[in-house]
Formats: C-alpha cells, sequence, structure tokens
C-alpha cells in the first residue's frame, strides 16, 4: 500500500504479523484524523465537563461507546451525539 512515495507496508519494520501491520496502518489513519470525525478521552470529559475517571467508567458500563485499535480510545462524533440523546431531559411545555 502506498501513499504518495511512502510505502505504509515497509514503513512497518517492526511489524512481524498481519495483526500488527494492520493495527500500524490504523493508527497511521487515526494520526491523520479529521477533526470532525473523532474525539479523544480528553476532548469528550472536556465536552461532557466529567472526569476522565467518570468516562472511564462510562465506557466500562458500556454507557459511551469507543474504538481501541491500539492504546488509546477513540470517540466517534456520532456515538458522542447518541449518547447526549439518550440521556437528554426534553422540556415541559
Amino acid at each position: 500500500m502506498e501513499t504518495g512515495s511512502v510505502n505504509l507496508w515497509e514503513d512497518c519494520v517492526q511489524c512481524d504479523t498481519d495483526t500488527q501491520k494492520i493495527n500500524h496502518l490504523a493508527s497511521l489513519v487515526i494520526n491523520q484524523k479529521s477533526n470532525n470525525d473523532f474525539y479523544t478521552s480528553k476532548e469528550v470529559s472536556e465536552i461532557l465537563n466529567i472526569s476522565l475517571a467518570t468516562l472511564n467508567n462510562y465506557c466500562s458500563q458500556g454507557l459511551i461507546a469507543y474504538s481501541k485499535p491500539q492504546r488509546k480510545r477513540y470517540f466517534f462524533k456520532e456515538d458522542i451525539n447518541e449518547y447526549l440523546k439518550t440521556y437528554r431531559v426534553r422540556s415541559r411545555q
């Protein structure tokens, strides 16, 4: 797989298995993310005005969906919006 003049497979010098290569490519994609695609844990905790510990609890309870291709956790914007919609309180009229 090549992008420009860089061979992404050869760039993965520490990748011995296909799984390691896939993880390496996933990290490259994540590092080139668009700001509108997903958030980091820190960004989500700021958006929701909660601590990172509370966010960790929500994730372990399955309240907020996330992706974890390597060590870092990422949250898709639509998942955070869905969480906010789930716990929305409607105004009374």
